[in-house]
């Protein structure tokens, strides 16, 4: 499978600290793709975004091959709830409320794509020349304009806009999107906190990501794009890019 991949995370123009973590990981059978946005304030939001990427991590040993769409979500039930469990468990430990994280997550292979997503952090497919949001946001918001009561536009601008349903640490009932793709025919996987989404629109995002520059170049003009705009919070981006007739 002939992919391009790269991440970066940037702490913004305003906030003290970053909460986000980022990581792409890579063999011969898949890509793992993920992206955190702790929350919580400083020692707690970035422990909680680190806990669930370094968790991750420990769990991609030499054995694991995900050979099928099936072997994918029993190994996404054990972790994400394995990561739920060890946030609440920290955050009892050390009196802290209000920690969690959000996680968008993509496992890449050559037949199938799987996501998962909880929180707002998002995750984007580029194909046909045109960008579109896989994930849904799990907001307060969201949750109003699903019902209908309030418009897209007024989302928007809503004062609870940032306000979340669901993350990683909140509750020990735990419940994630899952979304799988096959036989997939596209150009480009982007994954990302509200920090760029928050501040740039899907076009200008896909202006960016059609353009010829080299993929490591697109993640750092996006970011820069958000901290023109004010760099409000901190701002998380992974991308892979699929080579032509690969996929």
């Amino acid at each position: 499978m002939g992919l391009k991949y790269s991440f970066k995370t940037d702490i913004g123009r305003v906030r003290p600290h970053n909460e986000d973590a980022v990581k792409i990981f890579s063999n011969s059978n898949f890509t793992l793709m993920v992206v955190a946005d702790g929350m919580g304030g400083h020692a707690l939001g970035d422990v909680a975004s680190k806990m669930a990427i370094d968790h991750i991590e420990g769990q991609l040993g030499t054995d694991l091959l995900f050979n099928s769409k099936e072997e994918v979500s029993i190994w996404l039930n054990t972790t994400l709830e394995k990561i739920n469990n060890d946030i609440l468990t920290y955050a009892i430990s050390h009196n802290a409320k209000n920690m969690g994280t959000t996680l968008v997550l993509s496992i890449i292979t050559g037949s199938f794509a799987v996501f998962a997503n909880i929180g707002d952090s998002r995750a984007y497919l580029l194909a046909y020349d045109n960008l579109r949001q896989i994930t849904k946001d799990h907001t307060f918001v969201r949750e109003l304009v699903a019902k209908g009561q309030i418009s897209e536009r007024a989302a928007k601008l809503h004062p609870r806009k940032n306000a979340l349903n669901k993350a990683l640490g909140v509750s020990k009932r735990l419940e994630f999107d899952i979304i799988t793709l096959e036989n997939y025919e596209i150009d480009a996987i982007l994954l990302c906190t509200d920090g760029l989404t928050g501040l740039i629109e899907d076009q200008e995002i896909l202006a960016v990501l059609k353009t010829s520059i080299d993929i490591d170049e697109k993640v750092s003009c996006l970011i820069e794009k958000a901290n023109v705009r004010g760099g409000r919070d901190n701002i998380s981006i992974a991308l892979v890019e699929f080579e032509k007739g690969v996929g």
